[in-house]
Order: structure tokens, then sequence, then C-alpha cells
């Protein structure tokens, strides 16, 4: 009887475990409503699927939360970054590039336009105005070269 009060503590513990996990892996697929489009579902944040390691946007919109939190965290500051390092915001491959999107509201921008904001082979096809970086970039580069020439 010993024996069968042991393997059943075991396997008791076995599916708390199994629970408790399964818990921890969805209790964050809320985030997935706290940003304005998610073109890859879990792979949004994730390199292959929830509970896998974070992509660059994953690591940026973590660097925003708390463990479990569920705070805003897309906003200006998310949006203006380039997580991927793609040349184009977060904002403009998620459909809002001023970062105004907020959760409950009508997914914004063009469906066929959204890219993924952790994928540098993902982006979109065009930019109306160039990002803060590169009207920077560039306006340092055409001083630089208005020196050069005089």
């Amino acid at each position: 009887m010993a024996l069968h009060t042991r393997y059943s503590a075991i396997v008791l513990t076995a599916i708390f475990v199994a629970g408790w996990l399964v818990a921890d892996a969805e209790a964050r697929g809320f985030r997935m409503q706290k940003f304005p489009n998610v073109p890859a579902g879990c792979n949004t944040c994730h390199t292959s699927g929830g509970g896998t390691p974070r992509n660059s946007f994953g690591l940026a919109m973590e660097a925003l939360v708390t463990p479990d939190g569920r705070e805003v965290f897309w906003g200006p500051e998310l949006t203006a970054l380039d997580s991927d390092g793609d040349g184009f915001t977060n904002g403009q491959e998620l459909g809002d590039p001023e970062g105004t999107w907020e959760e409950g509201n009508e997914t914004p921008g063009n469906a066929d336009e959204i890219t993924h904001p952790g994928d540098p082979d993902s982006h979109p096809p065009e930019v109306d105005t160039p990002t803060a970086v590169a009207e920077s970039s560039w306006g340092k580069l055409k001083r630089l070269v208005e020196e050069v020439l005089k």
C-alpha cells in the first residue's frame, strides 16, 4: 500500500507542476491584446512560440513590464524603437507610427502593410516620412558634405 501511495503522490505532483506551467504560459497571452496588431501570434514577441526565448521586439517589450504585469506598455517609447534594426520603427511596422493606439480600440493601419517588428526581413514596403533617427543622420551628413564642398 505504501508503494501505491508513493506513486499517487508523484502523479499528483506531476499534474500540479504541469498545470502550473500551462497556467504560467497562458497568463501572458493577455499581452497580445496590449499592442495594436499581432502579425505573428506568439512569435511577434517570441522566437518559436510562447515560452521560447524572446526576439528583439519581445525583449524591448519585456523591458517595459513587470513579470506577469498587466500594465500598459504600448506607447511612444516602444513605438519609436526599431527593435529588429530593419530601418522601420515598431510603430510603423504595427500600423501605429505615433503610438497613440489604446487597448480596446480598433486595430490601426492597413492590414496588408502590418509587418513583424522582431524580424529584420519583415518590413513595410515604403515609409511616407523618415524616422527621427534618419532625419537626424541625414541632417548631420548634409552639414558634413556642405562643409567639405566649401
